[in-house]
């Protein structure tokens, strides 16, 4: 496994510029081991805001668009993103998000923080630390299956880490959040409290204990292929997360200098090679859904609007709507229709009056007991999680929506079921395994 130093930017209103490897002692590329960029003296408040901050751009760039293409909510309209659109996608397209996204940045510096937090027994920052690696882990299994963590971030020790069964993740994951659960109900003694450092709720322990809930939730019913029971797991969590808009885990950005501004925002002023037409926009314009016009530019509607697209637009990693979502399926897969209507209704407004405020449009596709369907269900979740990769592994789980593979697809009309590794590892790891392509299918997808 390789580590590089990676760099995000983020400037003022405490979007200032930081550096991922900033508090990382495991720097190293071609025999270079000392890197004079790196906080000498890092501390868990410093090293919490670039950890979320990074978050929120690997989940708004790279770790969304290979997605958002394959479920036709974005077309890939020229170079890397035209290939990617048709299926065409080589170890080094994904070696990027891999190498300085997920493992040199997130989470081995977010492994820094836990440890740091750990051994200076300042438990609400350790807490805050393993749900962002439980986060980051569940993102990261649900692309590629497999992954390494358990002989991870250990510098030259972590070249050939062995890759973790994807249950095994999920069985980490678990530990993680519910680990991350007792700490926080334990409360800390100490001073050491997160502040305006904490991105997603500067520093208010019970919404984050909240988070972990709603993502144990995400987490079972991604299961449920495996086992059905699961969608009782998921109900269980509910009533302890989230209660409403207030409480959703939204990473900021600032539109005060190119390097600071969301991800989205920054690939198409530089890039420019999607376009933001397809299933989802036809879905949208023919049932005229208000959520059109907040999506797509006024102007232009191959192009983005302000509200996902613009400079110092905000990159949601869980929220309420989801998590509604979440129990209407797993109330109408357990025979509970009223419960899943009424889950439905209360999913479908949340997202209105996120995206587009006040709004009538619930009432034109609000549900009952006796008409709601698993399609319902899904498309709306499919249509709320706009630019998210959680409608990915929605389709991977259900089918829906209905797409039709991207003409001129090189799968042999096999819309992708997995990334396949980076070349990176390949080259590098010899534990990377073998045979992967577009088509395999994850544990939890058999």
């Amino acid at each position: 496994m390789k580590y590089f130093n990676h760099k995000l930017y983020v400037t003022s209103l405490l979007l200032a510029v930081v550096i991922l490897s900033a508090c990382s002692k495991k720097f190293f590329y071609d025999g270079i081991n000392d890197d004079p960029t790196q906080l000498k003296d890092p501390t868990p408040a410093l090293m919490l805001a670039p950890v979320i901050l990074s978050s929120g751009y690997e989940y708004g760039g790279d770790e969304s668009r290979f997605p958002s293409t394959f479920m036709q909510q974005v077309t890939g309209d020229a170079n890397q993103s035209y290939s990617a659109g048709i299926y065409n996608i080589s170890p080094d397209d994904v070696d990027n998000m891999w190498s300085f996204g997920f493992y040199s940045g997130l989470m081995n510096n977010d492994y820094d923080l836990i440890n740091l937090a750990n051994s200076l027994n300042q438990k609400y920052y350790h807490a805050v630390g393993q749900i962002l690696m439980a986060n980051f882990l569940q993102r990261a299994t649900d692309l590629w299956g497999d992954i390494p963590y358990s002989e991870a971030f250990k510098g030259n020790d972590s070249k050939n880490a062995k890759f973790d069964t994807q249950e095994t993740i999920y069985q980490q994951i678990f530990s993680l959040l519910n680990s991350a659960i007792g700490e926080i109900d334990g409360g800390d003694a100490g001073s050491a409290v997160p502040g305006s450092e904490d991105y997603l709720y500067s520093g208010d322990m019970s919404k984050w204990e909240m988070l972990a809930h709603a993502l144990k939730a995400r987490c079972f019913i991604h299961l449920v292929k495996v086992n059905p029971a699961y969608y009782d797991s998921a109900i269980n969590e509910i009533p302890k997360a989230f209660t409403g808009n207030v409480d959703n885990a939204i990473v900021p950005f600032s539109a005060s200098s190119v390097n600071s501004s969301n991800p989205t925002f920054q690939f198409d002023d530089q890039r420019g090679d999607i376009t933001y037409d397809g299933y989802l926009q036809t879905l949208l314009k023919n049932a005229g859904d208000p959520r059109f016009g907040v999506y797509y530019n006024s102007t232009d509607s191959t192009a983005l609007g302000d509200f996902y697209g613009a400079a110092n637009a905000p990159v949601p990693l869980m929220t309420f709507y989801e998590l509604k979502f979440i129990e209407a399926e797993a109330q109408f897969q357990k025979g509970n229709k009223e419960e899943a209507a009424a889950a439905y209704n209360a999913a479908v407004q949340a997202n209105l009056d996120y995206t587009v405020g006040n709004s009538s449009y619930a009432s034109t596709v609000e549900k009952t007991a006796a008409n709601i369907t698993l399609t319902d269900i899904m498309t709306q979740k499919y249509i709320s999680l706009f630019l998210r990769a959680e409608s990915w592994t929605d389709w991977r789980r259900t089918g829906i929506p209905n797409l039709t593979p991207a003409d001129g697809n090189v799968t042999g009309g096999v819309i992708p079921r997995a990334l396949i590794y980076p070349s990176g590892e390949i080259k590098y790891n010899s534990n990377t395994p073998k045979g992967r392509t577009l088509t395999s299918k994850l544990w939890w997808d058999q």
